[in-house]
């Protein structure tokens, strides 16, 4: 019995996975090496990620995506990496630097209004940070954990995220069930730039918090650490409906 219960389980995570989407392509951060004649029409996000555990010094890959203000929905990509500007990914080995405990990035990115949307499996769909960026600067976004909300994290915002217990063992068990938190800190220091990215201007990001946004990827959902609890949404008054007329002789 059990082991059908396990089956069945899987074959749902595989149908979960099947219905998953995440951004057709995003830019990568640069390497040193690419740090030469950058395109003075960009804006540049520069973020540090907190690391993994790699002995690589690689974060894992959170989403950042230019939003459109008019329809408060995340732009999603055109399927072209070098030449994707509305899709960021932060994470990987694509990193300039790393202290131990964190990497940093530094990403092209098309001028407006960013938004930390989406890491793991999750996405932050019902509450994030984010920051506008203009062409020709550098933006301190600050730095960026994740981790799962298995109450596992080294750091300590995240651990105290804590899924409950049953679903903490379902989603171990499965490796699938189970929703990342998000923690951003702001910056507080100036960063220490390679030459080729000294020429543009560096300020520290001014976050908007509670960033909404539609489920665009279909991933699991949740909240951004740090932010207010949502509140509930003003009740709708009831039609008042009028009595019917009183019947005629």
């Amino acid at each position: 019995m059990i082991r059908a219960i396990a089956k069945f389980c899987s074959m749902l995570a595989v149908l979960m996975l099947a219905g998953v989407s995440i951004p057709a392509s995003a830019h990568k951060g640069l390497k040193p090496k690419e740090l030469v004649n950058l395109d003075p029409t960009k804006g540049y996000i520069l973020v540090r990620i907190g690391l993994n555990g790699s002995s690589k010094g690689s974060a894992p890959v959170i989403v950042l995506a230019r939003m459109n203000v008019e329809t408060g929905v995340p732009y999603f990509g055109n399927g072209a990496s070098k030449k994707e500007f509305n899709v960021a990914l932060a994470g990987g080995g694509n990193f300039l630097s790393t202290d131990g405990k964190t990497s940093l990035y530094v990403i092209p990115v098309n001028p407006g209004r960013w938004a930390v949307t989406a890491a793991g499996n999750t996405v932050f769909s019902l509450g994030t940070y984010g920051f506008d960026v203009a062409a020709g600067e550098i933006v301190n976004a600050g730095t960026l954990y994740t981790g799962r909300e298995d109450g596992k994290s080294p750091v300590p915002e995240i651990a105290a995220a804590k899924l409950s217990q049953d679903l903490v063992e379902f989603g171990t068990l499965m490796n699938i069930v189970m929703t990342d938190a998000l923690l951003l800190k702001p910056p507080v220091v100036v960063e220490q730039v390679p030459a080729g990215l000294a020429a543009f201007p560096m300020r520290h990001a001014e976050i908007i918090a509670d960033i909404r946004f539609p489920n665009t990827y279909t991933l699991l959902i949740n909240r951004a650490i740090g932010l207010p609890q949502m509140a509930h949404n003003v009740p709708e008054p009831k039609e008042v409906q009028e009595p019917a007329p009183a019947p005629t002789s």
